[in-house]
């Protein structure tokens, strides 16, 4: 399969027209259908169908336009980062997080565009949301991390990344410790630490089985709240995706299950440097039809 192919049938799909779509490629219509039918051939069947007038996509095509659409913003990528190398310009990314978002689903991303510029200055923030917004309207950040109820301003582009589900965070000698998973009626009575870098799930908890647990405000980091966790102070429901120390157990919720999206948040139509153009087209094109 060659990235001509796949170019020219991304380009098809958008425009359902082969002559627009051979003027946006500058290529002839007959190069770019000769192009089009040999990666039909190389897929094992048609991609596009003919209904008088009109082109539309068949079931195969549709199927795989998000992944030949990953595959093409991941190679427009390193061909970027690649002439940014050559030109070797002063290079930055700089990402917000939201309270309880981590940096794990993200970090591929990050070192693919520091292998391509060594010099990368690599700053992360974590901050309230409405706080990150602030700070990339004043051009202090790229881009950042943001849950999908965060109400965003109409001028910001936004594409999911995951979803986030909350575990029960307990000490290994917690009389639950030998659980697979945990229920609601697990954590009655239980009390339950919870703060601004929680990522909001024990208020989500709350929300849903008031009185089944209580809450205890522990603002700070969350090294801390783990460290208080440890001392038997309460149990903590935080992200599937934070490492815990090997003193702590995470125990799935399936009753209820506790999720919420995270996107990738940057300014429409602000210019963006190579870094940071690379950084959003990998994380899009991990994320594909399913997520990372």
């Amino acid at each position: 399969m060659e990235l001509t192919q796949v170019r020219y049938f991304v380009a098809l799909s958008r425009s359902l027209n082969f002559t627009r779509a051979a003027e946006a490629c500058n290529v002839t219509q007959p190069a770019l259908t000769r192009a089009i039918q040999r990666l039909e051939e190389e897929l094992g069947g048609p991609l596009l169908y003919r209904e008088r007038s009109t082109t539309q996509l068949t079931e195969l095509g549709r199927t795989m336009l998000p992944h030949l659409d990953a595959m093409l913003m991941a190679a427009d990528s390193a061909a970027a980062l690649a002439d940014a190398r050559r030109r070797q310009p002063v290079a930055s990314l700089k990402i917000g997080l939201a309270p309880g978002i981590g940096c794990a689903a993200i970090a591929f991303a990050v070192r693919e565009v520091a292998a391509i510029l060594p010099d990368l200055m690599i700053r992360l923030d974590e901050a309230a949301a409405a706080m990150l917004i602030e700070s990339m309207l004043a051009d202090m950040l790229d881009c950042a991390l943001l849950p999908q109820d965060c109400d965003l301003p109409d001028r910001f582009n936004h594409w999911p990344l995951y979803d986030d589900r909350a575990v029960a965070v307990l000490p290994a000698c917690h009389a639950l410790a030998d659980r697979t998973t945990i229920t609601a009626d697990d954590l009655r009575g239980e009390t339950l630490l919870h703060g601004e870098r929680c990522g909001g799930f024990a208020c989500l908890f709350d929300a849903t089985w008031q009185g089944q647990a209580r809450l205890r405000r522990c603002d700070g980091a969350i090294g801390h709240l783990l460290d208080l966790v440890d001392a038997g102070l309460g149990l903590a429901l935080l992200s599937e995706r934070i490492v815990l120390p090997a003193r702590l157990v995470a125990l799935p919720i399936i009753e209820p299950t506790l999720t919420r999206r995270v996107r990738l948040v940057a300014i429409a139509g602000r210019p963006q440097g190579a870094a940071v153009s690379g950084f959003v087209k990998l994380c899009r094109a991990r994320r594909g039809p399913d997520g990372p």
